[in-house]
């Protein structure tokens, strides 16, 4: 976890498909969608979290789903400002675009706040005490 090149491609996963999602559910109200993405991110990355809990990685959960909702809230705010001043004729595609390159952007410079690598754990069986 601590090759940046991997790190970035996580990232860049990461804000292909929180930008795709939000693309795709354009036709929703912006706030409903900020809402739904913050809960499936909070519901996943728990899920995450327990299923990592033998590894050598630490996931802190405040950090990480405070700035993804903070980013997804900013998001939902641009874009009803966009429909309503018709500045663009797709809101939802500028929005979706920004919202991806937002997240890899914080994810990326903001990881070490989200991720620990724990040193690995020594097994002590079969030494002499």
């Amino acid at each position: 976890m601590n090759n940046p090149v991997l790190k970035i491609g996580r990232y860049l996963i990461g804000g292909l498909v929180i930008g795709g999602f939000w693309y795709l559910n354009k036709s929703r109200p912006a706030w409903e969608e900020a809402l739904r993405t913050i809960v499936v991110f909070a519901i996943v990355m728990t899920l995450v979290k327990a299923r990592l809990k033998s590894k050598p990685v630490t996931i802190h959960l405040v950090p990480l789903i405070a700035s993804k909702a903070t980013l997804v809230l900013i998001a939902a705010g641009v874009e009803e400002v966009l429909r309503t001043s018709h500045a663009v004729s797709d809101p939802a595609l500028v929005v979706s675009i920004g919202l991806g390159l937002a997240v890899i952007l914080v994810g990326s410079l903001f990881h070490r706040f989200f991720f620990t690598i724990n040193a690995p754990r020594r097994s002590y069986e079969g030494q002499p005490r």
